[in-house]
């Protein structure tokens, strides 16, 4: 899974990657390269190197909660969170393809924090590739609903990492991508403990104005997936997914890159 050999279905995006690719190669070389995450070795562009690329094809877990997606130890069926207290009561399934631990959580940090942007494309194939998966396990087609970030945070940062996520999305491979949702706070989520999480993200989010949504969404899509970053609580989804199934939503599913465990 090489930047150049990333497979989009759009030919000439493909062209523009690719040379794109070819420029931020040389100017990496020209700055020393970055240094990957896994195993310390030097590599060009993005924070790993050619030979544990391909470890991020191993997403996925072998047992998950079949409420919010965790990985299952011991457990069978529910994990201790969803038993315990549950978050996710408006969502039909969630899905993840990581955990959030070791050098995947390094990996989150660098693209998140520190703006590797480079690894936007990466985390977009491997979305793609699971949101087709669960397409093909379900028998219909998922459109795209981003979790939306706090207000003034892309005028802040210049950009917004499922935002970008989401570009790709649509410019590789066509995927609709509907943004029917806006938040409401300006705190960010990683200052909050759990509790302040589960109590204030409920009223958070809430749809766009109506007249707005009509400029791109003629008609209310039956089943949606939303895309975020991280699943912790879970209570950030659950927010969403309450607004998009009073819109009239019939199914609304999750699909993060990581899972809090």
């Amino acid at each position: 899974m090489s930047g150049k050999n990333l497979s989009f279905k759009k030919s000439s995006f493909t062209f523009c990657f690719v040379l794109q690719c070819i420029v931020q190669d040389f100017i990496s070389l020209l700055l020393g390269g970055e240094r990957c995450l896994r195993c310390s070795k030097k590599s060009l562009r993005i924070p790993l190197c050619k030979n544990c690329l391909p470890q991020l094809r191993s997403f996925g877990f072998r047992n998950s909660c079949t409420k919010c997606g965790r990985e299952l130890v011991s457990e069978i069926g529910i994990c201790s969170y969803c038993r315990e207290s549950p978050a996710l009561q408006s969502v039909d399934g969630a899905f993840s393809l990581y955990g959030y631990q070791l050098w995947k959580k390094s990996l989150l940090f660098a693209w998140k924090m520190e703006d590797k942007r480079n690894l936007s494309p990466y985390f977009a194939v491997l979305f793609y590739e699971k949101l087709c998966a669960i397409e093909n396990e379900l028998g219909f087609s998922l459109a795209v609903v981003p979790v939306p970030p706090r207000a003034g945070k892309i005028r802040e940062r210049g950009w917004d990492q499922i935002e970008e996520l989401c570009f790709y999305l649509e410019k590789g491979w066509g995927v609709k991508v509907f943004r029917l949702l806006e938040r409401l706070s300006h705190i960010q989520q990683k200052k909050l403990d759990r509790f302040q999480r589960i109590e204030g993200i409920s009223s958070s989010y809430r749809l766009k104005n109506k007249r707005k949504i009509r400029k791109f969404c003629k008609k209310i899509p039956e089943a949606v997936v939303l895309a975020d970053d991280v699943l912790t609580t879970g209570s950030t989804i659950e927010a969403c997914a309450r607004e998009l199934k009073a819109f009239g939503v019939r199914k609304v599913f999750s699909l993060t890159l990581f899972i809090v465990d």
